[in-house]
C-alpha cells in the first residue's frame, strides 16, 4: 500500500455554495487497482464512509 497526498477540489452550485468535493485518482493508479480494465472500460466501485477512523475507502464491488 502507498500513500500520497491528495486535495479535495469544490464543487459550488449555481448560487455559489459548496456541494461536493473531488478527488482526482490518476489512470496508471486507476489501472493498477483493477478500476479500469485492460480495454479502457470502467469497473464498478463502491465507496465505505468511516467516520470513526476518518478514513474513505475506494474498492471494486464485491472485493472485500
Amino acid at each position: 500500500m502507498e500513500s500520497k497526498p491528495i486535495k479535495l477540489s469544490p464543487k459550488k452550485n449555481g448560487r455559489g455554495e459548496i456541494t461536493s468535493y473531488t478527488i482526482n485518482i490518476g489512470s496508471d493508479e486507476a489501472r493498477q487497482c483493477g478500476f479500469v480494465d485492460s480495454n479502457g472500460n470502467i469497473q464498478q466501485i463502491e465507496k465505505f464512509i468511516d467516520v470513526e477512523n476518518n478514513q474513505v475507502v475506494i474498492k471494486l464491488s464485491g472485493v472485500k
